[in-house]
């Protein structure tokens, strides 16, 4: 089995549940944002890299990556990285910039390493994964797809039959289209954090031309599933943590 999930945020609880969710043999992949706003980021990194599930670039693992390298004089960011990072951070609200800040601040060397060099695109298995939309630097980082929006025209550019989409963090499943929703940060009234699964066995049908009807094969065989966790746990972590704001707790009881 398959195993998707996205927009992880920090939250160390919710991981964790989620992990138990996932069978031994099961294959995961990750469409970005494991930081940004909740209160472990280096753990959830380390469970990441200690289990090597692929995982693309989300906007906040780019912004709380290299937030410390944005000072003049500083070469170890590119120019147009530097612009790219100013730019995502600028169009974030105060809580996250707050949030963007001390992530960048608490996180190892060594996990910011680990998050700047994640990919872009990961193509496996007849799926596309970004985490915004496919497109430039900018898109494939930050440009939401919503609900409504996720037509055949995104797929016409990618590799396979199905693109796997973060950023918005409501599930969404289409002929064309899944977004598993978010692990540590639901946005759809729904405190549960989620996932999804595809069964791999009818990718043996990728040969068919037809796009319409491979998609369908595929689409089928797609689930989301919602899980509970401890989340008293997690909003606890972020009221005794003083730099972060506590509505990024309040908000996780309500998922907004």
């Amino acid at each position: 089995m398959i195993v998707l999930f996205s927009d992880v945020h920090a939250n160390l609880e919710a991981f964790q549940a989620l992990l138990k969710q996932v069978d031994s043999s099961d294959e995961c992949f990750c469409a970005g944002d494991i930081v940004g706003y909740g209160p472990n980021p280096n753990e959830c990194c380390e469970i990441m890299r200690e289990r090597d599930i692929p995982c693309v670039m989300g906007n906040h693992d780019f912004v709380c990556a290299n937030l410390d390298r944005l000072a003049e004089g500083d070469d170890l960011l590119s120019e147009e990285d530097k612009a790219l990072c100013r730019r995502m951070y600028d169009e974030k609200n105060t809580v996250a910039q707050i949030s963007s800040r001390w992530t960048n601040r608490v996180l190892t060397e060594e996990n910011k390493e680990y998050l700047r060099g994640l990919p872009l695109k990961i193509n496996a298995h007849g799926i596309t994964i970004v985490h915004g939309k496919p497109g430039a630097r900018y898109q494939m980082l930050n440009e939401y797809v919503m609900p409504g929006e996720a037509t055949a025209e995104l797929t016409e550019h990618i590799e396979g039959h199905m693109l796997v989409i973060g950023h918005s963090h409501l599930p969404m499943r289409t002929t064309y289209v899944t977004n598993p929703g978010s692990v540590g940060q639901p946005r759809d009234r729904n405190w549960k954090g989620c996932f999804a699964t595809v069964d791999p066995v009818r990718f043996k049908f990728r040969y068919i031309r037809n796009q319409d009807l491979s998609f369908h094969a595929v689409s089928q065989l797609i689930n989301i599933y919602r899980f509970p966790y401890d989340i008293g746990a997690t909003i606890q972590k972020i009221k005794d943590e003083a730099e972060l704001p506590d509505t990024l707790g309040d908000r996780l009881t309500v998922g907004l």
